[in-house]
C-alpha cells in the first residue's frame, strides 16, 4: 500500500510540473507576440510620421508661392500706376510698393527655410489709362485689398508656424496702408479703420 501511495504521488508530481511548463510556455509566447506587435506598430508610426512631415512641407511650399505671385502681380501693377502719378499720392504709392517688395523677400527666405524655391510665372498685368489720382489710389486699393483675402485664406492652409506668422505680419502691414489710402482718398477719421476685422472686403471711401 505504502509503495501504490508513493507511485501515486510520483504521477502527481510529475502531472504538475508538465503542467507548469506548458503554462510557463504559453506565457512566453504571448509576451513575445506582444513585442513583435508593438514593434510593428512603432516601426509603422516611425514611417507614417516622416512621410506626413514631407507632404506638410510640399504643402506648405506651393502655398507660398501662390502668395508670391499674388505679390508680385501686385508690385507690377502698382509699378504702372505709380508712372503718372505726382506729389504725396506717387509718395504713398511708392511706399507701398517698397513694403510689397520686402514681403516678396521674407516669402522667398520661408521658401528657403522649407528647402523649396520660387515657382511662380511672370503674369502679364494689362496698363490702365486715362485715370486721375484717386482712380489710381483706388486701384492700389483694391490690389491691396485683394492681397489681403488671399493672404488670410493662404494662413488657414499653412501648417508651418513661421510662415503663418509671416503671413499675419504681412497682412497687418497691409491693413496699415489701406487706412493711408482712405486718408488719401479723402475719408473721414471715423472712416479711416470702419471696421473691427480687416478681411479685404471693406470697399474704398
Amino acid at each position: 500500500m505504502r509503495a501504490l501511495a508513493a507511485r501515486r504521488a510520483l504521477f502527481l508530481l510529475a502531472v504538475c510540473f508538465v503542467l507548469a511548463l506548458a503554462f510557463t510556455a504559453c506565457g512566453g509566447g504571448g509576451e513575445s507576440t506582444a513585442t513583435t506587435e508593438s514593434t510593428a506598430t512603432t516601426e509603422t508610426t516611425a514611417a507614417t510620421v516622416p512621410l506626413e512631415a514631407e507632404a506638410e512641407r510640399e504643402a506648405d511650399i506651393d502655398t507660398l508661392n501662390g502668395i508670391l505671385g499674388r505679390q508680385r502681380k501686385a508690385i507690377t501693377s502698382i509699378s504702372q500706376l505709380i508712372a503718372d502719378m505726382r506729389g504725396r499720392p506717387r509718395a504713398l504709392a511708392i511706399r507701398i510698393r517698397t513694403q510689397e517688395e520686402e514681403h516678396t523677400l521674407g516669402i522667398l527666405e520661408r521658401l528657403r527655410a522649407l528647402e523649396g524655391s520660387e515657382e511662380v510665372e511672370a503674369e502679364k498685368v494689362e496698363p490702365e489709362g486715362g485715370l486721375d489720382e484717386a482712380e489710381r489710389l483706388t486701384r492700389i486699393y483694391e490690389t491691396q485689398s485683394a492681397t489681403i483675402e488671399a493672404e488670410l485664406a493662404a494662413i488657414e492652409r499653412l501648417y508651418n508656424t513661421t510662415a503663418r506668422s509671416l503671413l499675419a505680419a504681412t497682412a497687418a502691414n497691409q491693413a496699415q496702408q489701406l487706412v493711408l489710402l482712405r486718408r488719401a482718398l479723402g475719408a473721414k477719421p471715423a472712416e479711416w479703420v470702419p471696421v473691427p476685422f480687416e478681411n479685404g472686403t471693406t470697399p474704398a471711401p
